[in-house]
C-alpha cells in the first residue's frame, strides 16, 4: 500500500488492518495528494490508518463490533498525533509499525494520557529491516516532494541514518522514479541490496 501510495505521487505509506487468523479486514494507503478510493481523500487528514479504520463500523457491523479490539492495525510509519487518536478512538488495541517516525510519531501517547493509557493499547515496533525500507522510501518521495525535507530529514537521520542517506541517493538517481512498473517485492529487494544503501552504510 505504501508502494502504491508512492507511485500515485502521495506520502508512502499505507496501512492495514488484520484479525487473529491474520486475515486482512481493511487495507488503505495515504490519499492527501491523490485521489484514491479511500473515505477520505485529497485532504491533510486522508492519512493511511484513518481510511483503514474508517473502513470498519462498529456501528453497522455486528462482527467488527464484536471483534475490533482483537484486530491489529499495521502501518509502514509510526502513527502520527492525528491517527494515534484514531486509533485510541476506533477502538483499535494493538498496533504495529515498521519505522520510528522522530518528528511526528505519537506512540509515546499511549503511556503518558491516563485516558489513552486505560485503554490497554499494544504498539510494537519498529522493525530495523522494514524500517530502513520506509525510511529510504519516504526519504526519496519528501525529496521529490520538496516541501519538508528540510525539517524531515534531519529528524529521521537522528534514528535511521541509512535509510536517510539511502533515499536521498535513489532520489539523486531517479531510481524509485524509474522503477514505479515493478512490483514491491522487486523494489524491497533492491533496497535491501542497494550498493548506497545497506553495503556502503555497515
Amino acid at each position: 500500500m505504501a508502494w502504491e501510495a508512492y507511485k500515485q505521487g502521495t506520502i508512502p505509506i499505507g496501512a492495514a488492518i488484520l484479525n487473529t487468523d491474520d486475515e486482512i479486514v481493511s487495507a488503505e494507503r495515504n490519499q492527501q495528494y491523490n485521489e484514491g478510493d479511500g473515505i477520505i481523500k485529497l485532504h491533510q487528514i486522508a492519512h493511511a490508518e484513518i481510511n483503514a479504520i474508517l473502513n470498519l463500523s462498529e456501528v453497522t457491523d455486528e462482527s467488527v463490533r464484536k471483534n475490533i479490539r482483537t484486530y491489529t492495525l499495521y502501518t509502514t510509519m509510526e502513527p502520527c498525533p492525528l491517527c494515534f487518536g484514531a486509533i485510541v478512538m476506533g477502538s483499535i488495541r494493538n498496533v504495529k509499525y515498521a519505522a520510528r517516525d522522530s518528528y511526528a510519531g505519537a506512540s509515546a501517547l499511549n503511556n503518558s494520557i491516563p485516558y489513552i493509557k486505560n485503554k490497554g493499547i499494544k504498539v510494537y515496533g519498529p522493525y530495523a529491516e522494514l524500517e530502513f525500507i520506509q525510511i529510504a522510501m519516504q526519504s526519496c518521495y519528501e525529496l521529490q516532494r520538496g516541501s519538508y525535507a528540510d525539517a524531515l530529514l534531519p529528524s529521521w537521520k537522528k534514528i535511521g541514518d541509512k535509510g536517510v542517506l539511502t533515499g536521498e541517493d535513489l532520489f539523486k538517481n531517479h531510481i524509485l522514479q524509474d522503477m514505479a512498473g515493478n512490483e514491491f517485492s522487486e523494489v524491497y529487494d533492491f533496497i535491501l541490496k542497494y550498493i548506497g544503501g545497506v553495503k556502503q552504510w555497515k
